[in-house]
This record gives structure tokens, C-alpha cells and sequence, in this order.
């Protein structure tokens, strides 16, 4: 009966291992280096690119600001940080998109994202574009830098990390 117990428990061992190093085995996706952030004992991604998916809608102050008519539903946006190329860019009509991506900077449990501009819209001269993601609350906050030395919040939102199944 003792061996029979012993010998259980060693398969049930020896099937577990076996099963984490066949899942190890074949995950692919590129895990971010995870480093304690401090007192607190959060942990921060120091390195990688974090995949985001974004709930997003126009903030009213930022709408009456600068005066923009019509209201403009809510809608499911991508963004994402690559923090080995300290950039980082979001989709949509106004954004800082992956094509011009932005520079990325980390300011306690934020990701800052900006990037100087030079564009009229909205009546005003717009010089500056920047978004933040809070990593610890998912929120979201896109702002306008105005040549008159205003900062416009003009888009809010929720994001969450996009979990990728390995295919």
C-alpha cells in the first residue's frame, strides 16, 4: 500500500513537470522582464511590448474646449508600448498612430507617450500630442498641447492588456 501511495505521487510529480515544460515548450509569445517597482510591491515591465485594447470616448470639458459640434460615439481602439524602443502609439482619427509613433517615457505607474506637432485643427494650432495609460487602473487620457500654452484633455478611456493565446 506504501508504494502504491509513493508511486502515485511521483507520477502525479512527473505529470505536472511534464505538462509545464510541453506549455513552455510551445509559448511563443515574448514575455516582458519583470522587475519590483518599489515599496509598494507592485511590479513593473521594464522591457518588451505590451499590447493594449482601448474603450475610448471624446472628454466633455475637452469637447467644449475647443469647441468641437456633434457627438462622437465611443469606440474599441489598439494601442501599444514597446518598451525596448521607449515609443508608443494608439489608433484613431486624432491619434498618435504606429506610424509616427511617439516617444515613451515612465512616470511612476504611468506610460507617457508624446510627440511634438504642428497642425491647425479645431480653430486652434495644435503642437503637441500625448497619451496616458495608468498601468495599475487601465486608464486612459489623451491630450492636446495648444500653441497658446493650453493643455486640452481631449480623449478619455479604459485599456487592458491584450492576453495572446499561443495558436
Amino acid at each position: 500500500m506504501k508504494n502504491l501511495i509513493i508511486g502515485i505521487a511521483v507520477g502525479g510529480v512527473l505529470a505536472a513537470g511534464g505538462v509545464l515544460g510541453v506549455q513552455q515548450l510551445f509559448s511563443n509569445e515574448a514575455k516582458p522582464v519583470v522587475i519590483p517597482a518599489g515599496p509598494g510591491g507592485t511590479k513593473a515591465a521594464t522591457g518588451g511590448v505590451i499590447d493594449l485594447i482601448c474603450e475610448l470616448h471624446l472628454d466633455i470639458e475637452g469637447q467644449l474646449a475647443l469647441g468641437i459640434q456633434g457627438n462622437e460615439p465611443p469606440r474599441i481602439t489598439m494601442a501599444q508600448v514597446d518598451m525596448d524602443k521607449s515609443s508608443g502609439w494608439y489608433q484613431g482619427k486624432l491619434s498618435i498612430s504606429e506610424s509616427r509613433a511617439g516617444v515613451l517615457t515612465v512616470q511612476g505607474n504611468k506610460f507617457v507617450v508624446s510627440r511634438p506637432a504642428m497642425f491647425q485643427r479645431f480653430g486652434v494650432s495644435i503642437n503637441k500630442e500625448s497619451f496616458t495609460v495608468d498601468r495599475t487602473t487601465g486608464a486612459f487620457e489623451q491630450s492636446l498641447g495648444i500653441t497658446d500654452g493650453r493643455t486640452v484633455k481631449l480623449i478619455k478611456g479604459t485599456c487592458a492588456k491584450v492576453i495572446k493565446p499561443p495558436f
